[in-house]
């Protein structure tokens, strides 16, 4: 009854730190994958600034060369020829190789041979560097090491274990890549007996030995704190940066490997050095996650470095990886492009049936607003007033029958729109407005028993100046409702010199109305003069102006009736 009740009680609390310890889990896996792009989108920012970094080691060197120039003290030429050759070592291979042979010829015309062997050490880790391995193992073993002071054979140890690192990575397979490896441990033990404990040379060789033998624990915890020390850009700072990466590498902590060699890369950037690994290993680290388009760049980045340094193991290092990377990216853009047609396809879709929708939608508010135009015209009331002052207003009529020949004209060339129906029908209600309040006034008048003031309104041409104004307003809005652009067709047919110009306020004056009733289709010179209430000799005129003016004189007419 115990072990039972003791069982209840205990599942449940078992299932619920595993739920919750899965929880923390899962939180603590976002917060290092969120890390992670971060640093990502950091070496992005950094590469666009590249440019920048380089401008700035640029001037660096130009100081240097400037001071060289300017200086004829030998002592202070040996060292700026140093500066120099350090400068370039990890920026460009050829000018540092220029530049310490330069200080290897001096030291020799000094008779300085401890100066020279210096020289000669630092060219041939310069040779190694750019993949020059049997001149560098040449150059070195010309040294007579027994000639060589403590700080001297240290530098000698040095080279040697970076020649044959370089050795190894160039070929990392084989008898050939064991030998340099055997040969580097060689060097290195031999570097750790007669260095200084304390120095950087020596726990950065410590540690490189230690995470081979298993000890990369103890590597992580004292570089941890040691790279604090440094800023991001600073040679120790990539150096111990990559050491961090490849220990925890070793540990199988693949998060901390990736985010150190992130930092590294960051600092390579900002210190200008083109001779780096960070990148190319960062490159195939984001290939692995799938992240294909950011490891084409950095490995193409990281190829441009090698090329600008003239490295040839970098080179072929980059060259390894960049087909694999470089047709994963081909492929991924393949299924992008497909994707994006499919986007295309629907998208086209979509539209045709938006396009039809509208289609029918406008067509039914047409049929409605032709509905409503047709009560309109049947209005008793309209056809009641126009009866009554149809002889009052002669003019008023002549107007409505120039607008009824219009409306004749352009049923016959089959170009007449809703737009022209809706002019006649809003021109109409004007002209009932008009008539209501004509009819009111001459009521008025009657019943005031002024017969003088009758006349005198029957002899004004005021309502028919009003409703002439009002009827070229609405014929204007109607013509460029129907053609929007019609001025400026008009004008694109006119030489710049002979443009049409408009008064502010005016829609079309008299030369583009007269264009307009010719683009109706009313052509006759006695129909358009009615209709303009001009002369027939002004329509002529204004068309013969306007011919004048045309960049095709003899193709304008033909041009406007297609505008």
């Amino acid at each position: 009854m115990k072990l039972e009740t003791l069982r209840r009680k205990f599942i449940p609390a078992v299932l619920a730190i595993i739920m919750f310890a899965g929880i923390a889990g899962c939180d603590t896996a976002t917060e290092k994958e969120n890390t992670l792009q971060n640093l990502y989108a950091d070496v992005d920012e950094e590469i666009k600034k590249a440019q920048e970094y380089e401008q700035q080691h640029e001037m660096h060197l130009e100081n240097l060369k400037s001071n060289l120039n300017q200086t004829t003290d030998s002592l202070q030429r040996l060292r700026l020829l140093r500066s120099l050759t350090n400068a370039y070592s990890a920026y460009r291979s050829d000018s540092a190789l220029l530049y310490v042979t330069r200080g290897e010829q001096l030291a020799e015309e000094l008779g300085d041979s401890s100066e020279k062997v210096r020289f000669r050490i630092l060219k041939a880790d310069v040779a190694s560097h750019a993949g020059l391995f049997g001149e560098a193992h040449h150059m070195l073993e010309t040294i007579d090491k027994s000639q060589l002071d403590s700080m001297q054979l240290q530098n000698l140890y040095m080279v040697y274990c970076s020649l044959y690192q370089y050795e190894s990575e160039y070929v990392p397979e084989g008898e050939f890549a064991a030998r340099a490896e055997k040969m580097r441990d060689v060097y290195t033990d031999s570097l750790l007996m007669i260095a200084d404990p304390n120095s950087f040379r020596y726990l950065v060789n410590k540690a490189n030995r230690d995470i081979k033998k298993g000890n990369s624990g103890d590597v992580i915890k004292l570089f941890s704190r040691r790279i604090e020390e440094y800023e991001p850009g600073d040679r120790e700072y990539s150096i111990l940066g990559s050491i961090l990466a490849n220990a925890y590498e070793a540990t199988g902590d693949v998060y901390n490997h990736k985010r150190y060699l992130a930092k590294t890369v960051i600092s390579d950037i900002k210190g200008a050095r083109k001779e780096n690994l960070a990148m190319r290993e960062l490159a195939m680290l984001v290939f692995e996650e799938g992240d294909i388009s950011r490891a084409n760049h950095y490995v193409k980045s990281s190829l441009d470095d090698a090329n600008f340094y003239s490295s040839r193991i970098r080179n072929a290092q980059s060259n390894r990886i960049l087909p694999v990377i470089d047709k994963a990216y081909d492929k991924q853009q393949e299924r992008l492009r497909a994707r994006m047609q499919g986007y295309i396809v629907a998208l086209c879709c979509l539209v045709v049936i938006v396009l039809v929708t509208t289609f029918f939608v406008i067509r039914q508010w047409r049929r409605v607003r032709e509905a409503n135009q047709k009560e309109q015209r049947t209005n008793e009331e309209l056809q009641r007033l126009s009866d009554r002052l149809l002889e009052s207003n002669t003019a008023l009529e002549k107007s409505n029958s120039a607008l009824e020949n219009i409306n004749a004209e352009l049923k016959k060339s089959g170009r007449i729109t809703e737009e022209y129906t809706g002019l006649f029908m809003e021109y109409s209600s004007l002209n009932i407005s008009l008539l209501e309040k004509y009819h009111t006034a001459l009521r008025n008048l009657a019943l005031q028993g002024n017969v003088k003031g009758i006349l005198k309104k029957l002899d004004s041409d005021d309502i028919v100046n009003e409703t002439i104004k009002a009827f070229y307003s609405k014929f204007d809005e109607a013509v460029l409702n129907i053609y929007p652009s019609f001025v400026e067709r008009v004008n694109s047919l006119l030489r710049e010199d002979g443009q049409v110009v408009l008064k502010p306020g005016e829609k079309l004056n008299t030369e583009l109305r007269v264009l307009a009733v010719m683009r109706l289709g009313i052509v006759d010179p006695n129909q358009m003069a009615h209709f303009l209430r001009c002369s027939v000799s002004t329509v002529y005129t204004y068309r013969s102006r306007l011919k004048r003016r045309a960049k095709e004189p003899e193709e304008f007419d033909s041009r406007v009736m297609i505008i």
